[in-house]
């Protein structure tokens, strides 16, 4: 298997990332030549990038999960499959909400005993 490299050096000497992705879409893992040609302040970028495309894709496969074991409890209680879907963004839908109200409460809580902190 050919190795396959982030970071290429162009004709005028100038380096650029090649966007090359593993087999799950995130960028590949740097190699010592890419870390050596890079840079310290662009592989901590590179690699910050990296790890937010894991964490987005372990997210993806986490609400995934969390839906299939919604949807077989929704079926298992006697709801279609077909209706999860709804039944399973309506839900997800009053959490957003519920959680937006708790924020919103809190901000005005820390903002009111900053004004109390003022005086």
């Amino acid at each position: 298997m050919k190795h396959r490299e982030a970071s290429r050096l162009r004709a005028d000497g100038q380096i650029e990332l090649t966007g090359a992705k593993d087999a799950d879409g995130i960028l590949i893992e740097l190699s010592a030549y890419d870390i050596e040609r890079m840079g310290g302040v662009e592989v901590l970028k590179y690699q910050e990038r990296r790890r937010q495309q894991i964490a987005a894709r372990s997210a993806e496969a986490e609400e995934q999960r969390r839906f299939e074991q919604f949807q077989a409890a929704f079926a298992k209680e006697g709801g279609s499959k077909a209706d999860a879907r709804a039944a399973y963004k309506a839900m997800r839908n009053a959490e957003a909400e519920q959680a937006a109200v708790l924020a919103d409460e809190a901000a005005i809580r820390q903002q009111r005993g900053a004004a109390m902190g003022a005086l």
